[in-house]
């Protein structure tokens, strides 16, 4: 009995594994089939069926669909790609392009699509205008950013409370602040970039109801992920720095009037007790949240302090 279970284990096994070989015989054969036929139509239909079969270890190196150039030196745009075709429109340096498919640095005619808009509505969804148009032997680099790439827009106040105070100390009466202590109270905006419009811009789209759902701003006022980390972190440890400097000042007026620094409440040791505590926990996740729903770093640096200084008061309060 033993025996007859065996043998019809063993013929299980074997009908089991020519099924698995038939059907991977099967779509080897489908594929090279498949194959064959787009060679034979030729290259734009192979490169079709290259995309079809396309898994995803390739698909990171294909070109993307557009590319945003941005133009070094003036040039025209013609309707078509020759010498004799009209000029639709004169581009200035500086502008930015979408290029059709992928931008060559050594290309004769290249053909690219030039914005028409210049005010963009900010609660809208609408596609924006471009002119189809080529430039022979352009000039030009590629952008900083790409289409689809999630950014944040800073958009600087034109009035807040703490510019107003610092406009009225004597060293900033008569000329501008500088540019970091403004950038500290900029409002920021997650998004990602949609396309281009006049003057150089990125257009940043974001989800629908958002307000505002649209912005156009220069390079200069867009930052990338790593770059909005390293602020937010930066202004979470100018946090943790102040924090520490008032705690040890509060600590060193309550020793100027009698207290004992190395017994009680007040003592030294309690004071690096709690300096470990902000250390390790209360400042990184105070910082965390702060990037998460998009602070400013001015921002950023009150909530940790706040926070900071709400545990010393706990611990060596009255």
């Amino acid at each position: 009995m033993s025996l007859l279970c065996v043998h019809a284990l063993r013929a299980s096994i074997s009908s089991r594994r020519s099924t698995s070989q038939r059907c991977v015989r099967l779509a080897i054969s489908r594929f090279s089939d498949t194959s064959t036929k787009s060679s034979q139509q030729g290259d734009g239909s192979l490169t079709t069926n290259m995309h079809q079969w396309n898994w995803w270890w390739f698909r990171k190196d294909l070109p993307p669909e557009r590319q945003i150039v941005r133009l070094t030196s003036p040039g025209r745009l013609l309707a078509d790609a020759s010498s004799e075709a009209e000029v639709v429109d004169n581009i200035p340096a500086g502008e930015l392009l979408e290029v059709v498919g992928e931008a060559s640095a050594h290309v004769e005619w290249l053909p690219v699509r030039a914005p028409l808009e210049d005010k963009l509505e900010v609660m809208s969804e609408k596609p924006l205008e471009y002119q189809d148009g080529w430039l022979f032997e352009p000039n030009f680099e590629l952008a900083e950013h790409k289409l689809g790439d999630k950014v944040t827009v800073r958009v600087d106040a034109t009035s807040h409370p703490l510019l107003d105070t610092l406009k009225m100390l004597p060293w900033w009466k008569s000329s501008d602040l500088p540019s970091w202590i403004v950038a500290s109270v900029s409002e920021l905006y997650n998004g990602k970039i949609h396309g281009v419009v006049k003057q150089g811009r990125f257009m940043i789209q974001r989800p629908t109801g958002s307000m505002p759902e649209r912005l156009a701003t220069s390079a200069s006022m867009l930052l990338v992920s790593r770059q909005r980390a390293r602020q937010t972190t930066y202004a979470g440890l100018l946090g943790l720095v102040l924090s520490a400097a008032f705690a040890l000042a509060l600590h060193a007026r309550q020793w100027a009037k009698g207290e004992l620094y190395d017994f009680g409440r007040k003592s030294l040791g309690n004071l690096v007790g709690w300096l470990t505590l902000v250390i390790v926990f209360t400042t990184p996740l105070s910082i965390a949240p702060c990037y998460v729903f998009v602070n400013s770093p001015a921002s950023t640096c009150c909530v940790v302090v706040g926070i900071n200084m709400l545990l010393y008061n706990d611990i060596f309060g009255e």
